[in-house]
């Protein structure tokens, strides 16, 4: 029988250089031919400043290294209102962000919501489908480190994006404290506006009264004067005549300041009732801004991964073409040593 001396073909080899050459094209794809690593999986804390210009158009120089941990964005703090730098309380309002990529989107999604309502907090959305889960939630701040720790344990940590932010709402509160401050001050200006209006109310009509009260006993001391004289009956008559008239001004002068100062009161009374009101308005917004500090409001996003995107984020950038490569080379070492006429094959 004639001798099978057909040459042995490098399957292993070829397989490998093949899968080398696959991976090489999709990683160039994915980059756009720059070698890019996985970015932004981690933790990423940041606390509201305002940027000056020199933080933002430094921004760009900044080394990559710091890049990655930079928050995406810079908050900007309340404006209008100036704190002094001696204030130094802290009323910190946290966000909390977090992007998963899992291969059971559904099942994380759904603990995520039980999770959110164990430790006391609120599901304000949520949407689920087999790639893609969204989660929006309120949880209380005094349980928020037990609660990031229990959702943060879902995925290992090379499958997880957090992001962290803090804004001191202190520019908010001293607003509120001035506020309420001035409107205090109004309502005791107004309480004392009152009172003067009353008292002068008061040393008014008792003094406009005794002016009454004197005419009339003139008039009656006239009356019950008898006398025969002609004179002095004409002079008499003359008397009341004016005493009437003066009688007739001086309580019209009472009617008016009795309708003034009822006008004046109905106004002072009203302003009165709008401070009340604004105190209690400038009340309920301190409180609410204290409520809001004492919770952490988030987002739980879910991504579903490939197997491919879970061997880049443990092999990335060209590492996976790399080692495939090296393989290749040392499968056909190998097997141009065992058979020696692998090598005019290829």
């Amino acid at each position: 029988m004639p001798s099978n001396d057909r040459p042995r073909r490098p399957w292993l080899t070829i397989g490998l250089a093949l899968l080398a050459a696959i991976t090489f094209l999709m990683v160039s794809d994915r980059s756009d031919g720059v070698i890019q690593p996985m970015r932004g999986y981690g933790v990423s804390d940041s606390t509201s400043v305002q940027p000056s210009k020199g933080m933002e158009s430094g921004a760009q120089g900044t080394p990559a290294a710091t890049r990655v941990v930079a928050p995406d964005y810079y908050p900007y703090p309340y404006p209008g209102t100036n704190v002094s730098i001696t204030d130094t309380r802290e009323f910190l309002k946290m966000s909390y962000q977090a992007t998963m990529r899992t291969r059971s989107v559904q099942e994380l999604t759904r603990r995520a919501e039980t999770t959110i309502r164990g430790f006391s907090g609120r599901v304000d959305q949520i949407s689920s489908s087999e790639k893609y889960g969204y989660v929006s939630f309120v949880v209380p701040a005094s349980k928020f480190s037990a609660f990031r720790d229990e959702i943060e344990s879902f995925v290992a940590p090379r499958f997880l994006k957090v992001n962290i932010s803090s804004q001191n709402l202190l520019p908010q509160k001293v607003s509120i404290e001035e506020q309420q401050k001035g409107v205090e001050k109004n309502l005791v200006d107004l309480q004392a506006q009152r009172k003067a209006t009353v008292a002068a109310h008061d040393s008014k009509v008792k003094s406009l009264q005794a002016e009454i009260n004197a005419n009339a006993s003139a008039q009656a001391v006239l009356r019950a004067e008898v006398t025969s004289d002609p004179a002095r009956q004409a002079a008499i008559a003359a008397q009341l005549s004016q005493l009437a008239v003066d009688l007739v001004q001086l309580k019209s002068r009472l009617t008016n300041e009795n309708s003034n100062y009822a006008n004046n009161i109905a106004s002072i009374d009203a302003q009165l009732t709008y401070a009340n009101e604004v105190l209690a308005a400038v009340k309920t917004q301190d409180q609410n801004l204290i409520d809001n500090v004492a919770t952490v409001d988030g987002t739980i996003s879910l991504e579903w991964i490939s197997l491919w995107e879970i061997a880049q984020l443990y092999l990335p950038g060209y590492w996976i073409p790399s080692i495939l490569a090296v393989a290749a080379v040392l499968a056909y070492l190998w097997e141009r040593r065992r058979h020696p006429r692998v090598a005019r094959e290829i």
